[in-house]
């Protein structure tokens, strides 16, 4: 049973690997096992270590190779960031909200005050990368559930976050994803991706505040 249990979790954790061998053998079952991966790890927490960019960028790199229904792909990937978002935020203003607001006292209301008002602010512009970054992909949409984040701005600024995250990562595998030097230095390329839409975020919140400065 153990050993079992070790061979899935290393499935698990090295999914990618073994998608073409998958796609090969199972095409329509992949497309569930996909939705499940990122709807997991966006929508419940403690998924947050499911693979993520580098796991989207195989896939496209995988369905450029099969030949496979390229727009399928990233519709159900896109469909899945976003119930994942909603799945998220509904947890955080129901069961967050009870169990570390009401339970725990956690965070305090100092905290959460803070919290509230940058997601009035911000909120509508993270969205556009968090779902980039590892581990906060999975907590924003549960704090803007916590914070009672306007519905109507988290669900606008989710789903145009999960357009673009899926269209990047994926359409970025389908057409480079089988170039020899990027498929074999892919976690180099994934971390300089991460790195040009943080760089790319604080520029357009440098620009930002350079502009209010301006103004005032």
């Amino acid at each position: 049973m153990t050993e079992f249990l070790a061979h899935v979790w290393q499935m698990i954790m090295a999914f990618d690997a073994h998608l073409p061998q998958l796609v090969a053998m199972h095409a329509n079952l992949v497309y569930f096992i996909l939705f499940g991966v990122v709807f997991l790890q966006i929508g419940v927490l403690p998924f947050f270590f499911l693979p993520s960019n580098p796991f989207l960028f195989v896939c496209g790199a995988v369905w450029a190779a099969s030949g496979l229904n390229i727009l399928l792909l990233l519709a159900i990937l896109t469909l899945a960031a976003m119930m994942g978002n909603f799945s998220g935020y509904w947890l955080g203003k129901t069961i967050g909200q009870a169990f570390f607001v009401n339970y725990l006292k956690w965070p305090n209301q100092a905290a959460l005050d803070k919290t509230r008002i940058f997601y009035d602010k911000h909120g509508e512009k993270g969205f556009l990368v968090s779902l980039f970054l590892p581990v906060i992909r999975t907590l924003a949409p549960f704090l803007a559930g916590i914070t009672n984040m306007n519905h109507f701005k988290f669900s606008r600024a989710a789903s145009v976050g999960a357009v673009f995250w899926v269209l990047v990562c994926v359409l970025a595998g389908y057409f480079f994803g089988n170039i020899p030097s990027i498929k074999n230095h892919l976690g180099a390329v994934t971390l300089l991706g991460l790195g040009l839409v943080i760089v790319f975020f604080g520029l357009s919140k440098g620009w930002q505040f350079i502009k209010n400065q301006k103004q005032t």
